[in-house]
């Protein structure tokens, strides 16, 4: 259903009468009143037979009237919640009639197979930890899936719980045999875990704090010294305000309550990055992607049905779907001559003189001739198509 925007505060309001009522008829305040109202009457009859036993068979007499009239009570605030919850949810499904199928569209995409769905699912558990499960979703949909990754993903687990407990060793061992690797992609890993541990010595509560502070900064901090030096200076000049180190400069690096939080995850992305994945969980972005997408695409097809169009791109969407700049993970490339965006069926094509261009624009170039000089769209140069190499973004 697509609303304008008059009648989307017509229905907002409408929603917004019955959220009222339902406020009112189905707050728990009766509950709480009756509950309460039984325990004083409990209390009563126990306190009056402990005053007077011989009245114990009049008190339980009056007791059991009591609780018939209290489950009675009950009942009725019971009905009246019921009834309210039920009038909310009928308002909204009569205001909100929305026909998730006509976001979806079975022939745009071809059938990739249920394997990588199978795949996506167990790689996302072992990712969660779920290893147990992880390992019957494996057996039972016959997926080729290394153990060596499962058992990567079980060190990283073991290192994360490490650090939940404030012990930086795991971690720091780990960092120090990915030295090499770390530092060819610019990670600062290594160095941070080091920081931190530096800092949860400084700041140890008790007064031999610094000193084991300082001696560790001199076994640990000299191979970092080229390349943070700077860093390094700033920590070591905290020593000159540890008696009111809260308000020095260096509070916020000393005192940061998501210092561990902050590592754990920077940790947690370099793992994955040396193993080649994404920080997060492929079916966990595409799920959100889906979600964030859902009501463009509602929208889309609503208006599709209404004009008894129907979608007829294939492997692309209808209308271009922004998404948050994390959920960018390679460069696009749009073809200067098409001005189509390129596919793996039709990739971009480097010519001999660096222009690029797709692959379908190289074909009409030359005319589907391999060997047909054609000359480039941007430059003098001449080339044939098999001289082009397909260029990876």
């Amino acid at each position: 259903m697509v609303y304008s925007g008059g009648s989307h505060i017509r229905v907002m309001d409408a929603i917004s009468k019955e959220f009222n009522r339902l406020e009112k008829d189905g707050s728990f305040d009766k509950y709480i009143d009756n509950v309460d109202e039984l325990i004083g009457l409990l209390d009563k009859t126990r306190n009056t037979i402990d005053a007077a036993p011989q009245s114990r068979r009049e008190q339980l007499a009056n007791l059991k009237s009591g609780c018939t009239v209290w489950t009675n009570k009950m009942a009725e605030s019971q009905k009246e919640i019921h009834g309210a919850l039920s009038k909310y949810a009928k308002a909204l499904d009569k205001k909100f009639k929305v026909d998730i199928e006509a976001a979806y569209n079975p022939n745009a995409f071809p059938e990739s197979g249920d394997k990588l769905l199978d795949r996506a699912v167990a790689m996302h558990l072992i990712r969660e930890g779920q290893f147990q499960v992880a390992d019957k979703v494996i057996q039972e949909a016959n997926l080729d899936i290394p153990g060596v990754l499962e058992q990567e993903f079980m060190d990283m687990y073991r290192i994360l719980e490490a650090l939940k407990l404030k012990d930086l060793q795991p971690a720091i061992e780990w960092a120090a045999s990915k030295r090499e690797r770390l530092s060819k992609s610019g990670s600062n890993l290594e160095f941070n875990l080091h920081s931190l541990q530096f800092i949860h010595l400084f700041t140890h509560p008790n007064g031999a704090g610094t000193k084991l502070a300082l001696q560790y900064a001199r076994e640990n901090f000299a191979v970092f010294g080229d390349r943070y030096l700077a860093d390094i200076s700033r920590l070591m000049c905290a020593f000159l305000f540890q008696s009111n180190l809260q308000a020095s400069p260096y509070g916020s690096t000393f005192l940061s309550p998501s210092a561990w939080d902050d590592v754990a995850h920077s940790f947690t992305k370099e793992f994955c990055s040396l193993l080649g994945l994404s920080p997060d969980s492929p079916l966990y972005l595409a799920a959100l992607a889906g979600a964030i997408a859902l009501p463009t695409l509602l929208k889309i097809g609503n208006i599709m049905r209404e004009k008894q169009t129907e979608w007829s791109s294939e492997n692309e969407l209808p209308v271009e779907i922004p998404l948050p700049p994390s959920f960018q993970f390679h460069a696009i490339f749009v073809c200067p001559v098409s001005k189509e965006q390129t596919t793996d069926e039709n990739p971009p094509m480097m010519m001999p003189c660096g222009h690029i261009v797709a692959k379908d624009s190289l074909a009409r170039m030359s005319k589907g001739n391999p060997n047909q000089r054609f000359k480039c769209p941007y430059c003098p140069n001449e080339s044939i198509p098999n001289q082009a190499i397909r260029v990876y973004f």
